[in-house]
């Protein structure tokens, strides 16, 4: 079984809260650096860098999932995650119908900038970004694993854009995979006093990285699975097989 150092939450310059240094190359170039060896990479409701995160993951012999972090229609946060480009393609042709007519204001809210896998400019995104999508989150969670995908409830912990706190309470067998729990409350790894309320959810630890600080210091998980497919996570989740997930946890600089 092999150990995966794993950020499943990192958003490039493309979301408009993010550091003009969060490039897909320079995301995965420091990814490698620090011995993480699997990003997923989830830029707000598109995923127009993702591509570049996959083709320069290759050159850095880093793993990328390539994925979307969803405002849903109650506006609590899910990312969306995908080992396929193709399936992330179609994923993403169902959020952009239902998106926000709304163009940027990048004086006030921030630049949306795609780039290539050597971090040339592309284009700069001209919608609202920053906007629920005209989506529940359980029909998120049901087009994202119709097309091979997993949802996971983002930063449940948090006061805002979390689900839980929306909603008050996620059913079980609501389609989601995991729960993200944020560097804020890592002792709810221990405590468990969500749990409940999230349906028995796995918990997982991302950084939510908008800074390139936020990425090298946020929590990571060690994921021990065959391969890094999306099909062998889920596994992992459920303690399948030998394969389990351990939240919390740091990279280890190489």
């Amino acid at each position: 079984m092999q150990r995966w150092v794993a950020d499943l939450h990192v958003h490039t310059l493309l979301s408009p809260c993010a550091e003009i240094e969060m490039t897909p190359r320079h995301i995965v170039k420091r990814a490698s650096e620090a011995g993480v060896s699997l990003v997923a990479i989830t830029d707000h409701n598109v995923s127009g860098n993702a591509c570049a995160a996959v083709r320069a993951g290759h050159n850095y012999g880093v793993a990328v999932w390539p994925g979307i972090e969803v405002e849903s229609r109650e506006g609590g946060h899910v990312t969306v995650l995908f080992d396929s480009l193709k399936k992330l393609d179609a994923f993403q042709k169902i959020i952009d119908k239902n998106m926000t007519s709304l163009k940027n204001d990048a004086q006030k809210f921030g630049g949306q900038f795609v780039v290539d896998e050597f971090d040339e400019f592309v284009k700069e995104e001209e919608r609202f970004l920053l906007a629920p999508v005209n989506i529940s989150a359980d029909d998120i969670a049901s087009y994202a694993d119709e097309l091979g995908g997993i949802a996971i409830l983002a930063h449940v912990d948090r006061p805002a854009y979390s689900l839980l706190n929306c909603l008050g309470f996620i059913a079980p067998g609501s389609g989601f995979y995991a729960a993200e729990i944020s560097k804020n409350s890592l002792g709810e790894l221990k405590e468990k006093k969500l749990c409940r309320l999230l349906g028995g959810l796995t918990y997982i630890t991302n950084s939510d990285a908008h800074m390139m600080d936020e990425f090298l210091s946020g929590p990571k998980n060690h994921i021990y699975m065959q391969e890094a497919t999306i099909k062998e996570f889920k596994m992992a989740l459920a303690g399948l097989c030998g394969r389990y997930v351990l939240p919390g946890l740091k990279a280890a600089p190489l």
